[in-house]
């Protein structure tokens, strides 16, 4: 933009380094009145916008340390005797992401995860029709995802210890809630029933 202004503006002579972005603007960090916006840089050079692609660096503390999160996860399943039908009661995940910034929305990123996990070891599954490659149940009707009654009481645990390696002691959460609720599952399974199932979703088929 500095280049884009030219000999004419309030910003000649100065270098990146000596700007800051603001308002809508490039001003001076010395002088904030020494500047204009963007529209007026812009307007000047007789072109109507400026696109430019860059690739951040990666962060130093990645290049150095495992920047990982971790979790633990723990499940009470009940499988009835008769139709074999399954249900998850309880579930709880204890996880080490760093320091937590923001507890509320913590709590529901890993909360969401572990409904995403619970639907992946009982029910989402896509059918292919193997002839043509067709999706056989293409919608909510057919494709099975947990809904309220499915999801049983969550509790989610953290250790909120902060990482020194990382800026503010913070790493990722992401979708960590998925990880390992589905082996919690399974194994909740085994001992429930005693019927080992590694293919997932476990289905009622799978159980009898």
């Amino acid at each position: 933009m500095i280049k884009l202004a030219g000999k004419n503006s309030p910003l000649h002579g100065l270098s990146a380094d000596e700007t800051q972005a603001y308002d809508g603007g490039l001003y001076s960090i010395a002088d904030p009145s020494q500047g204009e916006t963007y529209a007026a840089i812009l307007h000047r050079s007789g072109s109507n916008e400026v696109s430019v692609e860059a690739d951040a660096p990666t962060p130093l503390e990645i290049q150095h340390w495992s920047m990982h999160s971790f979790g633990a996860m723990f499940a009470e399943v009940r499988v009835n005797v008769v139709t074999l039908e399954t249900r998850v009661s309880r579930f709880l995940g204890s996880f080490d992401c760093g320091r937590i910034l923001n507890p509320k929305t913590a709590a529901s990123q890993f909360r969401g995860g572990i409904i995403m996990g619970l639907g992946l070891a009982l029910m989402e599954e896509t059918q292919w029709d193997e002839r043509k490659g067709r999706i056989m149940n293409p919608s909510l009707a057919e494709y099975h995802v947990p809904v309220h009654m499915d999801v049983p009481q969550i509790e989610v645990m953290w250790t909120d210890i902060p990482d020194p390696h990382a800026p503010m002691g913070a790493r990722g959460i992401g979708e960590i809630g998925i990880t390992g609720t589905g082996a919690a599952i399974a194994n909740a399974i085994y001992n429930a029933c005693g019927k080992r199932v590694r293919d997932l979703p476990i289905t009622l088929d799978k159980l009898m």
